[in-house]
């Protein structure tokens, strides 16, 4: 029923009050005519007779006096409704839906997701990993809220923020002719590793999708004698000298002390694999992943 606004109920709880309803117009900042108008029509919804007018101001009728009791109590439960629903506006409570490819949940991440849910208890909080091409499908479909994933999968229309930078290396044994070239200078470009053989390690992937990239890019085309899946098969494959690894700085750093081995960090642009938030821009990002963004500084990592 459109009478049963808020302002009404508080304007007959005025009148019930301060017994006038010009006073209790001025207390709730409206006109007189409008404030006597809202009760009239309330009276007219309800098909009864709430206050007696006087020449010295108003009194409640019987019905007024019930009715002013249930007003006290509908305006103090509105205020407890728009407590908890401020909450849901400000991020205190809610969900929150990431998801993230298995490289940004090995490092703090998940550290700072359970300090988050520590500090917003009523907030749900999901997390999915993924791969990076699924990333950009769940945001779409409004199935993830937020995803951390590598910039080098197509995230136009997302609003983007930096996480995490992921080195690519090249690997090989300590004699391996590349690296007896080349340590000195701690670098090396994919060119020059394309004269020797490499071993293929996990094909579909983001870095192997981009190895093929750069070889195409300088006309290379080779046939792999040896194909891995995971990093220790690649790394024991290497120490026997069979071929070149490039791999990620996360799968290669177990590795690093490893006396059989050599590694130079590849040179190419394409060869920083940079981790990216990406979640919806404007008003499609929600209040408690805001909260949550502001726990993602830059000195969290």
């Amino acid at each position: 029923m459109e009478s049963f606004d808020i302002v009404t109920l508080r304007v007959f709880l005025a009148v019930a009050r301060l017994g006038s309803i010009g006073a209790a117009a001025r207390n709730e900042h409206i006109a007189a005519s409008a404030a006597s108008r809202r009760i009239s029509d309330l009276e007219r919804e309800l098909d009864i007779s709430l206050i007696v007018r006087t020449p010295s101001g108003t009194n409640l009728t019987p019905a007024g006096t019930v009715f002013a009791e249930h007003c006290g109590q509908l305006l103090h439960k509105y205020a407890e409704v728009r407590a908890d629903l401020k909450r849901f506006a400000e991020g205190e409570a809610g969900e929150l839906r990431l998801a993230a490819i298995p490289r940004a949940l090995d490092g703090v991440l998940p550290s700072i997701i359970g300090q988050f849910r520590k500090d917003y208890p009523e907030v749900q909080v999901t997390v999915q990993e993924i791969f990076s091409r699924q990333g950009v499908k769940l945001l779409r479909e409004d199935v993830a809220d937020m995803v951390i994933l590598y910039d080098s999968v197509d995230t136009r229309g997302f609003e983007l923020r930096p996480f995490k930078e992921d080195q690519v290396w090249a690997v090989g044994h300590r004699d391996h002719p590349l690296f007896t070239q080349h340590r000195d200078a701690g670098t090396v470009y994919f060119e020059q590793t394309l004269a020797y053989e490499h071993i293929s390690f996990h094909e579909g992937g983001v870095l192997d999708d981009l190895v093929a990239e750069a070889r195409k890019k300088h006309g290379k085309s080779l046939k792999y004698t040896v194909r891995v899946q995971r990093v220790n098969s690649l790394i024991r494959c290497v120490e026997a000298g069979l071929g070149l690894g490039i791999v990620g700085e996360r799968d290669l750093r177990p590795h690093m002390a490893n006396a059989n081995l050599a590694i130079l960090r590849l040179a190419d642009r394409w060869a920083s694999l940079n981790l990216v938030c990406a979640y919806p821009r404007g008003h499609g990002t929600s209040a408690s992943l805001k909260r949550f963004l502001q726990y993602l500084d830059d000195d969290a990592f």
